[in-house]
């Protein structure tokens, strides 16, 4: 079981320059992929983001590509004649508008933005693919790395929540049949005490019974909820994204809880069900983090 959040980052030295690649993720419904990667490796988008979703199935991802050229990529340097007369009229009558009497160089012209700019060669795609490759692969060890240490921990905790759920539905079932035989105690004692007879008519306070225990009988959500927390147990150890399926135990669970809630009438039952509800709360939160 994994986290969604995660962050991995890998630098490769290559002979046309360094790769930078940095992936980080947070948690979301689905898979959403955003990436930043300087112009001159714009076309290789698809295939980073292929690389990523063979990897990550869940979450919002940021991939970002860093690329410094070494100056061995570069060809010769040339010189932008129309950026340097331009400049050099420019400079020119402003010298004149201030009354300057400095003359402009051509360093001080070398200077200016625009004047001076390395050939660039073209790249080898097929050799900065493979290398931008086994970088962004490098970046998504770490960053699954770090995911499936967060879901570890986040799997211990769940184990401990689904624990304490599995012993307060233990306590709910047995507390059942208490409740049963409290409400007959308590209705036999009221009818005592309202019939005129001074031998009351138990085989109708027995039906009546039966028929309270009849429409509040929980055994059956009971054993639901104990096969969902078992369903949940299982999931937990499949080797694979499981997320959405807890999520949608949990919601099952909830279901059982406030059936169970509504069917009985012990205040005992009340108090364990709302405990049962917040630990299911508490591991929504965790689930939604699970990829």
């Amino acid at each position: 079981m994994n986290s969604m959040t995660g962050f991995g980052k890998a630098e490769v030295s290559t002979r046309f320059g360094k790769l930078t690649v940095e992936i980080s993720s947070v948690n979301n419904r689905f898979l959403e992929i955003t990436q930043r990667l300087p112009r001159s490796l714009t076309a290789f988008e698809p295939r980073l983001r292929d690389l990523v979703t063979s990897k990550i199935s869940r979450g919002k991802v940021s991939l970002y590509v860093g690329f410094d050229e070494n100056d061995s990529a570069s060809g010769s340097y040339s010189i932008n004649v129309d950026a340097v007369k331009a400049y050099h009229r420019q400079l020119t009558r402003l010298a004149r508008q201030l009354k300057i009497k400095d003359t402009v160089t051509v360093r001080d012209l070398l200077l200016l933005p625009d004047v001076a700019a390395p050939k660039q060669k073209d790249l080898d795609e097929r050799l900065v693919w493979n290398n931008l490759q086994r970088t962004t692969r490098k970046a998504l060890v770490e960053l699954v790395k770090m995911r499936r240490k967060e879901g570890l921990a986040m799997a211990r905790d769940m184990t401990r929540r689904i624990q304490a759920l599995g012993r307060d539905a233990a306590r709910i079932k047995g507390r059942a049949g208490v409740a049963v035989d409290a409400y007959r105690k308590k209705l036999t004692r009221r009818l005592d005490e309202l019939l005129e007879s001074p031998v009351p008519d138990y085989v109708k306070i027995e039906e009546q019974i039966a028929l309270m225990a009849e429409k509040t009988d929980i055994s059956e959500e009971c054993t639901r909820f104990m096969s969902h927390i078992n369903q949940y147990r299982t999931a937990m150890k499949e080797g694979r994204p499981v997320g959405k399926k807890l999520n949608f135990i949990l919601q099952e669970l909830n279901r059982e809880a406030n059936t169970i809630a509504s069917k009985s009438t012990d205040s005992r039952i009340s108090s364990l069900v709302i405990g049962v509800k917040e630990e299911i709360e508490k591991i929504r939160e965790l689930v939604q983090n699970v990829e």
